[in-house]
Formats: C-alpha cells, sequence, structure tokens
C-alpha cells in the first residue's frame, strides 16, 4: 500500500497447507482518523505476524498478533478488487479499506522510513494537479484583475461566476480534484458565490486543501468563514471582509475584534488588526473612484 510515492504498508501472504501464513508491516506510529489520511508517522517500522486465516466467502479473513510478542492483536478481511488488486478493512476500526496492489517482480518492498513528522500523507500524494480546475480558477482571478472594471462588471460577472461554480462542482462529482492546488483554486471559485452556503462550502474545500499540505490555503479557510458568518448576519472575526458602504466608505464590520488574537491570524496567513485599519483608507478610494467613473 503506498501514499504517493513511499510504501506505507507490506502485506506478505504465503500459502500454507489450507491456510496462509504472512506479515504485515507498517510505520509502528501513525495516527488516522478516516484511513484516507495519515500523520505522525514513525521512522520505525512494526511488524505484525498473520495467526490466523481463513477464506470466507470473497473474503480472506485473517488475524494478527504483535511480531515483539506483544498482547496487540488485530483482524482484518481482504477482498479481491482485481487481478493484481485488493482492499483490506480493518475489522474493528471505523475507517474506510485499505487498497493494496500486488507486486509480481522479484524485488522486495520494504515500508518507507523517511516520513516527515509534521506532515501528513494521503494516497493521492503523486497526483497531478487538474489543468481543467487551473483554467477556471485563472479565468476568475483575470475577472477580478482590474478592481474598475470588475466593480462595474456587474451581472455579467455574476453569471461568469455562477458558470465557473457549476464546472468546479462537475470536476468534484467526478473525482477530478485530488490535490492541495486543486482544492485551494476551487475554494476561490466558490468564496466568489452568492449564498451563505457557497462561502460555507469553499471554507470545507479549503480545509481539504490545509489537510493535503498548502499552507497558504488557510488564508481562504479564514475568508471564507469571515465571509459566511458576514452572510449570516453575524461578525466576522478575522478581519478578511472588506465592505463598501452607502458613502463608498470602507468598512470592515461587522467584526468581533476581541475572540481572535494577532497572533492567532498570523498563524493562519492573516494581517493584523492594526494593518487592516491602514487599508481600509486605501480601499475607500478605490471605491470613491470606482463610484465617480461613468457607467
Amino acid at each position: 500500500m503506498n501514499l504517493g510515492t513511499k510504501t506505507f504498508m507490506v502485506l506478505k501472504l504465503e500459502k500454507a497447507g489450507e491456510t496462509f501464513s504472512g506479515t504485515l508491516a507498517h510505520p509502528d506510529r501513525f495516527q488516522t482518523s478516516n484511513g484516507v489520511r495519515f500523520s505522525r508517522l514513525s521512522s520505525g517500522v512494526g511488524t505484525e505476524t498473520v495467526a490466523t486465516a481463513s477464506i470466507e466467502g470473497d473474503k480472506l479473513h485473517f488475524t494478527t498478533r504483535d511480531a515483539n510478542g506483544k498482547d496487540d492483536q488485530a483482524a482484518y478481511d481482504m477482498t479481491l478488487v482485481g487481478q493484481d488488486s485488493a482492499i483490506v478493512k480493518a475489522i474493528d476500526l471505523p475507517i474506510e479499506p485499505w487498497p493494496f496492489s500486488r507486486v509480481r517482480d522479484t524485488n522486495p518492498r520494504a515500508v518507507s522510513t523517511d516520513w516527515e513528522p509534521r506532515r501528513s500523507y494521503s494516497l493521492d500524494d503523486n497526483a497531478a494537479s487538474n489543468p481543467e480546475m487551473q483554467q477556471i480558477y485563472e479565468a476568475d482571478q483575470q475577472a477580478r484583475k482590474d478592481f474598475l472594471e470588475f466593480a462595474q462588471g456587474g451581472d455579467a460577472v455574476t453569471a461568469e461566476d455562477a458558470g465557473r461554480r457549476s464546472l468546479t462542482r462537475r470536476l468534484l462529482a467526478d473525482g477530478k480534484l485530488r490535490t492541495s492546488e486543486d482544492y485551494t483554486r476551487a475554494a476561490y471559485i466558490f468564496q466568489h458565490g452568492g449564498t451563505p452556503d457557497d462561502f460555507l462550502f469553499a471554507h470545507t474545500l479549503a480545509m481539504v486543501a490545509a489537510a493535503k499540505g498548502d499552507a497558504d490555503a488557510l488564508w481562504i479557510a479564514s475568508a471564507t468563514l469571515d465571509r459566511y458568518l458576514q452572510a449570516t448576519g453575524k461578525r466576522q472575526i478575522f478581519g478578511t471582509q472588506i465592505k463598501e458602504k452607502a458613502d463608498h466608505t470602507a468598512s470592515l464590520e461587522p467584526y468581533n475584534r476581541e475572540l481572535v488574537s494577532d497572533d492567532l491570524r498570523r498563524e493562519l496567513g492573516v494581517i493584523p488588526i492594526a494593518v487592516q485599519e491602514e487599508q481600509l483608507q486605501s480601499w475607500t478610494e478605490r471605491f470613491k473612484a470606482a463610484a465617480a467613473k461613468p457607467k
């Protein structure tokens, strides 16, 4: 079983009369909440020895014990899903089955030991970013490149944004978005939606991007939450959302400045309150310039 280009688990099985023997090797310490993403992987390798094995219907049910003599035991079901592929389900854990690929060459596989302890790993770690998602994102950003032109875009920009959200939803439904970059780009598309659900969905996409290792996604995760809060009649908490008032001055209100400290804002890539206040004057000038430009 691989996580990207690294070997996470090695299952060895050999026919032994009417049953099977073998081992299951993996990092001796790791964490997972769903069986898809793994973190806190150690460099040491732990090995479980197959204790019992029997074919039950279309599954190979086997139990293991710790090879070092500990009392730890585990039970698994292995199901073939192709000539050279199988899934293994840990019976006592509420997680997704693990995909394994059979190795037919003579080179023995070994569990990787060069894990980075501060990052997480997933099955999609060697996936390429989706070029269509990149094009959708670039079109979204191009529409906002010139502030005055964007401010006067009106219904045309709104319709284009809706089209980009529709295309992004299709890519998501088809399982075409797999990398942190894909999800960050998708978050920006829904951040430019028009409903609280759009903003909340954008926040979800940004959290996926951050979980996949894109630290820059923390800013869009913060901004989407702020936008959702304001869209539902609540105060933003990070200060990422600047609004234009009726007199064309810039405002951060409604804004709860006390809940989150500037130190936490910095951790999320958000500028501190003092800098936010300085930016309001610049935004006021831009709003007034846009309002004064002939329609």
